[in-house]
């Protein structure tokens, strides 16, 4: 079963993430929600088939400041996948870094097959804590 386009993109991982906005706080992580119709022509002369995308709407957003509603973190695939509820419908919420990495681990947590153990394990294994 497939879902529709832009429903449930799995974006990066929570561990690289976490990481990118703990190394550098004003690192800027841009997610481009592309709406396209692809088709194709044939050329009457050689047979041969063109494909072509035509782009309906574009919006690009910061993930720092993607509301809360609109992601959740998957745990089913490696340290847990950030997916984004409908990619080309978000809402965005102004946050911290700080904020970001809270609501982060929080989610992470509060996710299935995931525990505040897993969390510490993963802390101490990417050096989160020192």
């Amino acid at each position: 079963m497939t879902s529709a386009p832009g429903k449930g993109p799995n974006i990066t991982s929570f561990a690289k993430i976490r990481t990118a906005y703990l190394d550098d706080p004003d690192f800027i992580f841009v997610i481009l929600s592309i709406k396209y119709h692809p088709y194709s022509e044939t050329n009457p002369t050689t047979g041969m088939a063109k494909g072509i995308i035509d782009l309906h709407d574009f919006t690009s957003y910061d993930f720092k400041y993607l509301s809360e509603l609109d992601f959740s973190i998957n745990p089913a695939l490696g340290t847990g996948q950030i997916q984004i509820k409908d990619i080309h419908y978000v809402e965005v919420t102004p946050r911290t870094t700080w904020e970001l990495i809270q609501l982060l681990d929080q989610k992470y947590v509060n996710s299935s097959k995931r525990t505040f153990e897993d969390w510490v394990s993963e802390a101490m294994k990417r050096k989160w804590i020192k």
